[in-house]
């Protein structure tokens, strides 16, 4: 049977239309496609490009935090330093004020010391020129003694003479010479020699009155010397003290050592030259030494035995001396 070539033109038109339409249909999605991809490429880039920059900003930011942060620790030690730098000055303030409270004490202690000084000068003088007196009285006294001697030599003299002629007026009587004469004579001699004898005795009795003053005399001086050179070693001692809370360590060992040389039985004055070398100059030797001489002298009891005891021990112990007795 043949076919209608009109039925198969238009079957073959229809096919092709329906194939344009298809291929139209596949295309329209694929350039929609194409479009957006390029679109979504550009947007990628600068969503990309958004990225890149918030990074750098994450990182400048995280940069200035960690800068923020050291500056910040920074600024914590410095109002921790300005903290201690104002309680340093309030202490320096407080020290300040102490010192000058201290060097106003030191200044009436100075002023104190050199009226003390002056009055013990004028009492030195004083006792100068009493002593220079008593020096006087002194060779009186000297040339006294030596008259009484004097006089003893001539009151036994006389006695001698006295026995003689009492023996020889007794030996008279006894031969009953009648010599009334001679006899009166001799009497008048005797009385004569007797009245002077008793002269004598009175004379010496009030030389040696004179002389048991002078003792008494001596023993004032004695005392009143006794009492200045106490006041004196005070006085040096106290100077001492003065050196040593100003750290003139050399200047308070010499007023210490003038204090011993005046008191020599002053515990204080060897406990502080102890302590100068112990403590300070470093010269143990001579630091137990005068701690020995303040255990010697000092009473038992004083708060600085058992310190010394150990200062002792300890270096006796340390240099493989003698133990402390």
């Amino acid at each position: 049977m043949k076919k209608n070539p009109k039925v198969e033109k238009v079957s073959l038109n229809k096919m092709l239309l329906s194939l344009v339409f298809f291929i139209s249909f596949l295309y329209s999605p694929c350039v929609y496609a194409q479009e957006k991809s390029v679109s979504l490429e550009e947007e990628y880039r600068k969503l990309k490009e958004a990225y890149e920059q918030v990074v750098k900003d994450r990182d400048n930011l995280l940069f200035q935090a960690k800068n923020l942060l050291k500056y910040k620790k920074k600024v914590r030690e410095l109002e921790k330093e300005l903290e201690d730098l104002v309680k340093e000055k309030e202490k320096f303030d407080l020290e300040i004020k102490k010192r000058e409270g201290y060097i106003k004490e030191l200044k009436k202690k100075i002023k104190e010391l050199t009226q003390e000084n002056t009055q013990q000068l004028e009492q030195i003088a004083a006792l100068k020129n009493y002593i220079e007196k008593m020096e006087v009285e002194y060779k009186i006294v000297n040339e006294t003694r030596k008259k009484i001697k004097e006089l003893e030599d001539e009151k036994r003299r006389l006695k001698g003479e006295i026995r003689k002629l009492t023996a020889k007026i007794k030996k008279l009587e006894d031969e009953k010479i009648d010599l009334k004469a001679e006899a009166l004579v001799y009497k008048r001699q005797f009385y004569d020699i007797r009245r002077k004898y008793e002269e004598a005795l009175a004379k010496n009795r009030r030389l040696e009155k004179k002389l048991a003053e002078v003792p008494k005399k001596f023993a004032e001086i004695a005392r009143e010397n006794k009492a200045l050179i106490k006041e004196t070693a005070l006085m040096h001692y106290n100077l001492g003290v003065f050196y040593t809370q100003h750290k003139e360590y050399k200047r308070a060992i010499a007023e210490f050592e003038k204090a011993i040389e005046l008191n020599p039985e002053d515990p204080y004055a060897h406990f502080n030259l102890g302590y100068i070398y112990a403590e300070y100059l470093l010269n143990r030797p001579k630091a137990i030494e005068h701690f020995r001489h303040y255990l010697r002298l000092a009473d038992k009891n004083d708060k600085d035995v058992d310190w010394v005891k150990k200062y002792i021990l300890t270096w006796q112990a340390w240099e493989g001396k003698t133990p402390l007795k």
